[in-house]
């Protein structure tokens, strides 16, 4: 019986540290993994901040199309969350001061949502 609590004791603590590791996992791009942000939010920020350059759908206008697969800059969420803060030269302004953290990861949800889907 002691043995079989340890043993439940022993699983129980490895479940919690795998997800207190998880839930805290960083995306390397100033904010947390992308799964706790929300496309849907991201769809928002893009519809107010990014249309008028990235075109509807991001497909393109003024500036690249968002639903290639691969980008000028780079694919990570770290390249990206780059591009969205700091601006990109030829044009692409930075948001970092209009833009918080956690709003630039939704817009990197939104993008990967759409990454492939020009095809």
């Amino acid at each position: 019986m002691k043995n079989m609590l340890m043993m439940v004791t022993l699983v129980l603590s490895s479940v919690l540290l795998l997800s207190i590791g998880a839930c805290s996992k960083d995306n390397g791009a100033g904010g947390e993994a992308q799964g706790s942000f929300s496309a849907q939010q991201g769809a928002e920020i893009y519809e107010n901040s990014c249309l008028k350059c990235h075109g509807e759908g991001a497909r393109g206008g003024i500036c690249p199309d968002l639903t290639d697969d691969e980008s000028t800059y780079g694919d990570s969420d770290e390249e990206l969350y780059i591009s969205i803060a700091e601006g990109r030269p030829g044009g692409m302004p930075g948001w970092k001061s209009s833009l918080n953290k956690d709003k630039i990861n939704e817009l990197i949800a939104y993008i990967r949502s759409l990454k492939g889907t020009n095809k």
